[in-house]
């Protein structure tokens, strides 16, 4: 599991930097579950990596996230990170822990827990919106009205 996630990091960091999707894709079982705070429920296996990893990208002006620590146990990885950025030009900072699951050198399930409350507002109005921004402008809506802090 340590190179599976050390390869997960270097992935995700060629993910933020580039746009490169294919390098964390390749690291998912095809029946992969991905969830996160913001996103609705769990996405698994056909298209659902590939979505939550293009929104992921495509919901950041820029992001870099740094891996504070890594721990493993039989085939569960645990990586604290926190990620800067911005978001619609306001810059932003936040933690969380990724749990990666592994089975025969691919993972098959990537949860990740953070603070959504963290996050900037995002000010984007047309209809192609991903889910993670149409959940982010729900939150602050929510937070505005005193609903969630």
């Amino acid at each position: 599991m340590a190179k599976l996630a050390d390869e997960f990091v270097e992935a995700l960091k060629r993910l933020e930097r580039k746009g490169e999707v294919e390098a964390v894709l390749a690291l998912f079982h095809e029946d992969a579950i991905v969830s996160n705070p913001i996103l609705s429920g769990e996405g698994k296996g056909g298209d659902e990596p590939a979505r939550f990893w293009r929104d992921y990208h495509a919901s950041f002006d820029e992001i870099t996230s740094e891996f504070r620590a890594v721990a493993e146990e039989a085939g569960t990885a645990f990586l604290e990170w926190e990620s800067r950025g911005q978001i619609d030009g306001k810059p932003f900072r936040y933690g969380g822990v990724s749990v990666l699951e592994e089975k025969d050198g691919k993972i098959t399930a990537f949860r990740t827990y953070f603070d959504p409350s963290q996050l900037p507002a995002v000010d984007r109005t047309t209809d192609d919106r991903s889910e993670l921004d149409r959940a982010q402008e729900e939150l602050a809506e929510q937070r505005a009205e005193g609903g969630y802090s």
